[in-house]
This record gives C-alpha cells, structure tokens and sequence, in this order.
C-alpha cells in the first residue's frame, strides 16, 4: 500500500516460531542418542530426495493470497536456575561382559540464559543456512569423572552456523563459535580419552559408502576474555580427588583465541592436515604448591620479598596484581612466574586416518584388489599373488613399521615481545629472576636474552632436538648497604656475558626383538654443547648472591622430600617386561633397563673464558687466548701458563688449602696446547705469535716427557720457529729483528725453548730428522750467544743429541760446522771430526763444559 507520503510499505513476511519459557526445577538432558532420534525424525519428515533444490522467487504479498513463510524461529528462555546435563556412553569390560556405561558433563546455570535456532524455509541461490546461538549465564560446569572440576564462566555464548549447498552431496560447513567471559577451565590428561569418548558416541557408526558421502568442514573458533587454564602438575600424574592436595601450573590472561578446522572433504584420504592456531594476550603463568608441601613456604616467601630491578638498576615491581582472578588468587597461595605479552601458538598435524573396517570387501578393498579377487577363478594358473594375500601372510615379525608412511607434526612457538620469567626451581625455564628473601640483601640476579630457538625432529629410529641461545647476559648488583667510594661506583653492578649456547640432543631407538605393541628401545643418547665466549665482570660479594641464588634453585629444583612414588612398583627391563619377570633375572641381580645399558655421551665445547674477579685496587682475571693478543699485558699472561703447571712452595699447595688433583698438569695441558699451537700458526702479529710460543715454552720444562713425545710432531715445528723469531742480536748470518725491550723475554723463552728441545732430543731423535737442515742452520749460531751463555751450552746439547740420527742424515753438514767453528775468537775448537761422530767442546771458563 502507498501511503499518503508516497511512501510504500510492503506486508511484513509470517513469524513462525516457538517460545519456551523455563521456570523453576528445569533440567535438560541432551546427548548422542538424542540426536539420533532427532535424526531419524528429519528423516521421517523430511526425507531426502538427492535432487537439486529449486532457488525461492520471492513474491510480493497480493491480497488474496497467501503469505509466505521465510523460516522457523525456536526460542528457549531460562526464567531460573536450571540444570544441563550432556549424556554418553562407552563400552567397558565388566566381569567378562561387555557393559554400556553412562558418562555426563553437567552444567548449572542462572535466569537469563537462553537458546535459540531458525530453520530457514527458503533456498537462495547458494543453498540456505541453518542457525543456532544463545548463552549461560554463571555456568557452572563438572564431569562424571573422580576429580569433578571441569568450567566456570560468567557468560559463556555459542554460536552455530550450518550451511547446506544446493546440490545434495556438495561441499557444508559448519561454523561453531565459543566465546567465554571470565572463564575458569580444568584440564586433566583424564579429559582427553574422556571427550573422545563423548565424539565417538556421537559419531556415525555406519561405514564409509560413496555412494551417501557428503563432503562437510567443522570451522572452530574458541575465544576466552579473562580466562585461567587449570591444569594438575603432580608427580606421575598422581590426582588426589579427596582432600585436593594438588599441585597446579595455571595460564592466566585476557585474552585466549583457539581457532582449528576440521575438514572432511575426501572420501577416505590418504592423509588429512589439522592446523591449530592460539593466540594469546597478556598471559601469566602460575604455581600453586598444596600446603603440605614443604617447598610451598619457601616459594610463597622467595615471591613476596623479592628485589627486582630494571636493566638500568631501576626498582622493578612484581607483576601486577591488578588482574582479574577467581582461582588463582595470589593471596591463596599462587605464584606468578612469567609474564609474556603476546604469543602464537601454530600447530599442523597431518594424520593418516584408518577407517573402520565395512564387510568384506567392499569396504577394506581397492578397485584394482577388488577385480583381482573377482577374476582369479578364471585366470591362468601361476599368477602373480595380490597385495592382499600377501599383506594377508605376513607376519608381525615380518612387519617393517618404517615402511608405512609417518604422520607429522609441526610445532612453531613464537613470543614476538619482550617477556620476563621469575625462575623457581619448582618450574623449570630459561629466564632467570630468582629471589632472596629481605630487602637488606642485593638484588636478585637477573638474565636477559634477545632470543631462545627450540627445534625436535622426531621419528621412528630417531629423535633429533636443538637449542640456540642468543647472546646471553646476567647482571647482578651489590647490597644495597654497602657504600663505595665516588672513584670505585662503578663496581656497584656486576655482569657475566655468554655469546652464544647451542645444544643438539640425537636419540637413536630400535626396533629390534620388540613386537608391534611395544615402544621403541633408546639405546644412544648423543649431546653436543657448543658454548660461546663467557666474559664478565664481578665483585666477591656479587659472585657470593649469584652462587647462593644457584643453590636455592638447585635445592627447589631436586626436592627429594616432595616425591611421590612411582604408581608401578617393579621397574621394566630392556626386553620389555617387569624386571622380577623377567628369564634374564638372577638371584643376584636384575635384568637391567634400558636407562641403565643405554650408550650416553657428551661432547662439550668453550671458544674462551674471559672473567673478571674485581673489587678496589686489585683485579683477578681468568683469561685463555684473548689476552695473549692484549698489547699491554699479553706477555706476563704467557709467561703465567707456566705458574699453573709449576711446582711452589710458597703458593698453590695442600699447605695453601689449594685442591690439587691427580693429573692436572697434564690435563691442563692437553686442554691449552691445541688452542695455542693453532693461535700460533695463524695469526699474523708478531707480538701475539711471541707470546703464544713464551705460553708453550712456559709449560714444557715443567711436564713428563712421555706427555710431551705424544705431542712432538706439533710442537717441533712452533719450537724451530720460536729458535728462529726469539730476538736476539745478529750471529754469524742469522739476524732476528724484534723491540728490544723484549730482549730478556726473548732469552728466557729461547732457554726454556733449548731446555725443552734437548730433553726431547735425548729421549729420542728420530722425530726431528726430517728437520735437520733447520735444526743445524739455526742452532749453529746459538753457540756463541753472549747474552746469556746458558744458552749456548743448550746449543750444544741439542746438536749433540742429533748426532745419534744416521750417518747418511748427520754427514752432510760436516763442512758446516767447520765454518762456524774454525774461527778463533768463537770460544769452540774441533777436537775430532769422524764420518760417524763430531765432538764439540766448549772452552769458557765460567761454564766449564
């Protein structure tokens, strides 16, 4: 009709629907057999034609005519209190007999909630859309299992959203949306056979057929505000149902967004991909020890009184406390540990689905198998035998698990702002905040990192894992109460740095004598730690709170007194069977596990060591490598090598309280000849190749012989090139061009080097044959060095020492030495010149050799 505006208004389509108004005493029971009744009474109703479904063509309302429904609307209002209850059952074993036993989530929930759905009468152009939404107010939701505690929330909405497609057999999705407002949930590892329970009761048990397959996608969307996630963290998953002595790790935060698929888009697929996304906001993670755990006071204190600073030694606050909490309240208990921002959770799944197996062999058998089996009766004898009959004559034993194809998941972890970490020993991670316990003691120690990598590769025969650690800092401050002078202010805060930390884990598993029903066998357990450089710089008093705040994380960590026992009481042998059990067990021992013969090794490596131990006025350094090449003081560090292996009596002594272990010149030296003789070998400054050849020259005099012949054929060629670039004035046509101000230095080391090298010499000669020439040409002019004559007569010794090599190596260079020797003033004469044998004599006085 038009109205006196000229405005038209159209006639209003029908409303069609139903209202239900819930008053006090309702209860709601719903659940996989309900809806399957629901089912069969659409099918009954509106049975299923497989044609395709004609698009509606709206026509205006005409009077006379009748209108036109547009779709159903149910609506469902709870005025009261009510009760909801999800029922399913499961098959169980029970006395021999198979029982259905009964399982239910129950929910209460307050006046104000309501549910609603509109059952569309119309198809458009792309099919129709059936809708269902509503919401709880105050639920209060438990399941039939031992520990009840399932959910609550102050508002909980749900929204469903199924679209059919014109076309029968057509691609449907179905949208289910959650969202939960200050929502509380338990989890247990209980709940996951328990809902899957729940999915299978309420899935078709009818075989896949072609024939009716209808391609469908589940589109989740799960979505918290203010959410805590409760989950038991006691030891070998021990529940205490009837006091609630538990131990719980909780995620609490304001925002927790799950979203995943579910597609079912194939008939029987070979694999199916599951991708999960969670995203999470501002998210805390707690700790909650029951009282009767003897840690619980300690922890509940370290939290308290903790002194936290910034990075610019700034009071830093605890996390704040202005958070919503209904069960992880701080004041009953709970413990803040880490902080994070934001994270993404992203997990990809792909699964290789079995389906249940139909009458044979329809249902278990391909086409191509399928005509085989048919046609065999009139095929010529000798054929070649199908896959089936022979999948059908193997045997477990002949059965490879690494033939058939693994599935895969992937696992990605990203937080992409900065978090912090409170580390107790009761919950393991990589940050450190650890705590002390009165504000008159210094800060704690605090560890910043710009980036944590964790990566596993697991499959069958092998499990590979990885983690890099970015440069790495810890930084502690001294007490508060102890005041420096203005000049020393610059101690107040310590630090230590580690460039980098890498750890690869390799574990190998077997197969070996284990049937299909049993795990795998570890048999290796392979680590690699590559360490970076650890530099730094502390005071006495910061060192001591570092090493205190270690013992009290290694004391929370071990907590032996906490444990609870082990649920089986017999441990498992290598063959898989309890150790009593076991044929391999004797009356004097059992038949060890797999822990106990497993091959483990650990491979550890440190580029260097640069540690400062300061206070005011001194300075104790510990270096390895890096101050050989300092300018300033790089030469005292070469010479102090050699004060570790030296023997004192005034230092480094029992009498001195000094640990002295067995071996440890050697193991000292086996661990620093290597990094020296390689320092020596490339690098290209003079000064830093002089103080590398004084660090070994340093340690020589002071070893076992039968330690340094191990290592003769790397050390002999640093030695003829520390005889050659030691400084010392011309002689005879050698010249040596170094500072002077290292003159003494360069005869130290060249006597220690000569000391050295005619010990070895005498021991045995043979190695340095091949270096005779150099050995000649260079101790030669030795002989008559003045600056320090000891060094001559080491000359000798060296050359005396090669005359046991033989006649056809040491005879050649007789002419030599007569050109050397025959001068008068050299203070050396030939008694005898052989073909086997030269004598030389040395004639100073002072010396009297």
């Amino acid at each position: 009709m038009r109205l006196p505006n000229g405005d038209e208004v159209t006639a209003p389509t029908p409303v069609w629907g139903l209202d239900i108004q819930c008053e006090k005493g309702t209860n709601l029971s719903y659940g996989p057999w309900a809806d399957r009744q629901r089912e069969q009474l659409f099918l009954f109703f509106f049975p299923q034609d497989y044609q395709t479904m004609k698009v509606f063509i709206f026509i205006a309302s005409v009077p006379g005519e009748i209108r036109q429904v547009q779709q159903f609307d149910v609506r469902l209002n709870i005025l009261a209190e009510a009760t909801v209850d999800i029922l399913f059952s499961k098959l169980i074993m029970r006395d021999g007999k198979q029982e259905n036993q009964t399982n239910a989530v129950h929910m209460n929930v307050q006046r104000g909630s309501y549910f609603e759905m509109t059952l569309p009468w119309t198809v458009s152009d792309d099919g129709y859309v059936t809708k269902i939404n509503g919401q709880f107010l105050h639920v209060d939701a438990s399941s039939s299992l031992n520990y009840r505690n399932l959910l609550e929330a102050e508002t909980l909405d749900y929204r469903v959203n199924v679209h059919y497609p014109r076309v029968w057999n057509h691609h449907q999705t179905w949208d289910l949306e959650f969202n939960g407002c200050k929502a509380t949930y338990h989890f247990l590892y209980a709940h996951k056979e328990f809902f899957q329970d729940m999915i299978e009761d309420w899935s078709s048990r009818v075989p896949p057929d072609l024939l009716h397959f209808v391609p469908y996608s589940w589109n989740f969307i799960i979505r918290m505000q203010e959410f805590e996630l409760i989950t038991l963290a006691n030891g070998y998953n021990w529940v205490d149902c009837e006091h609630q002595a538990n131990a719980h790790i909780a995620f609490c935060g304001e925002l927790f967004d799950l979203r995943f698929t579910l597609p079912f888009t194939d008939f029987l697929p070979e694999t199916v991909l599951l991708k999960f996304i969670i995203v999470g906001e501002n998210v805390d993670l707690s700790l909650f020890l029951p009282p009767t755990n003897t840690s619980s006071n300690i922890i509940t204190a370290l939290s308290r009184n903790a002194r936290l600073i910034e990075k610019e030694d700034r009071p830093k606050h605890s996390f704040s406390s202005e958070k919503w909490r209904k069960f992880c309240k701080l004041s009953s208990g709970w413990v803040d540990c880490w902080h994070v921002p934001e994270l993404q959770l992203s997990i990809s799944y792909t699964y290789h689905p079995v389906p249940p197996v139909g009458p044979s062999p329809q249902a278990n058998v391909s086409t191509p198998e399928k005509e085989e089996l048919l046609l065999s009766p009139i095929r010529a004898p000798h054929r070649k035998k199908s896959p089936m009959e022979i999948i059908k004559n193997l045997t477990p034993e002949q059965f490879d698990p690494t033939s058939v194809t693994a599935d895969c998941i992937n696992v990605d972890l990203r937080i992409t702002k900065p978090s912090e970490i409170k580390l107790y020993g009761s919950v393991l991670r990589m940050f450190i905040n650890l705590k002390d316990c009165t504000e008159q003691y210094p800060p704690c120690p605090t560890v910043a990192l710009d980036r944590l990598i964790f990566e596993m590769n697991k499959r069958y025969s092998e499990t590979q894992l990885q983690v890099v650690v970015s440069p790495l800092i810890l930084t502690t401050s001294d007490d508060p109460n102890h005041q420096r002078l203005s000049a020393h202010q610059h101690l107040h805060t310590g630090f230590l740095m580690l460039s980098g930390l890498q750890m690869r884990g390799d574990a190998m598993f077997s197969a070996e004598e284990r049937s299909l029903d049993e795990e795998t066998l570890e048999y290796a357990w392979l680590v690699e730690l590559t360490v970076g450089t650890l530099s730094g710089k502390l005071t006495t008093p910061q060192l001591q709170n570092i090493i205190t705040a270690l013992e009290a994380f290694v004391f929370t960590v071990e907590d032996a007194e906490n444990s609870l026992r082990h649920p089986r009481p017999y441990l498992y042998c290598y063959h898989g069977t309890p150790q009593p059990q076991c044929p391999q067990t004797t009356s004097e021992h059992f038949c060890p596990t797999t822990d106990t013969i497993k091959y483990k090794m650990v491979r550890a490596s440190l580029d260097g060591i640069s540690l400062n131990l300061v206070e005011s006025g001194t300075i104790l350094c510990f270096q390895m490598q890096e101050l050989l090449s300092d300018p300033l003081i790089g030469m005292e560090a070469a010479h102090n090598f050699g004060t570790i292996v030296k023997d004192h009596n005034y230092a480094l002594t029992s009498h001195t309280h000094a640990n002295i272990r067995l071996l440890h010149k050697q193991r000292f030296f086996e661990s620093v000849v290597g990094p020296l003789v390689e320092l020596f070998s490339t690098t290209n400054d003079i000064k830093t190749k002089s103080c590398a050849l004084v660090a070994i020259a340093s340690l020589l005099p002071w070893l076992p012989h039968i330690v340094l012949n191990a290592h003769i054929q790397k050390l002999l060629p640093v030695l003829l090139q520390g005889l050659y670039t030691s400084d010392f004035s011309k002689i005879g046509e050698v010249s040596i061009n170094l500072e002077r101000h290292d003159a003494r230095c360069g005869s130290e080391t060249r006597l220690s080097t000569l000391t050295t090298l005619a010990s070895l010499l005498k021991q045995n000669a043979s190695p340095a044959e091949r270096h005779t020439s150099t050995l000649i040409s260079f101790l030669m002019p030795l002989t008559t060095y003045h600056p320090l004559q000891t060094v001559g007569v080491k000359a000798l010794e060296c050359l005396a020492a090669l005359v046991t090599l033989p006649v056809s190596v040491i005879l050649p260079y007789r002419n030599e030495s007569w050109s050397i020797f025959g001068q008068p003033d050299s203070g050396l004469f030939v008694q005898t010149v052989w073909g086997t044998t030269t004598t030389l004599i040395y004639t100073t006085p002072s010396v009297g050799y």
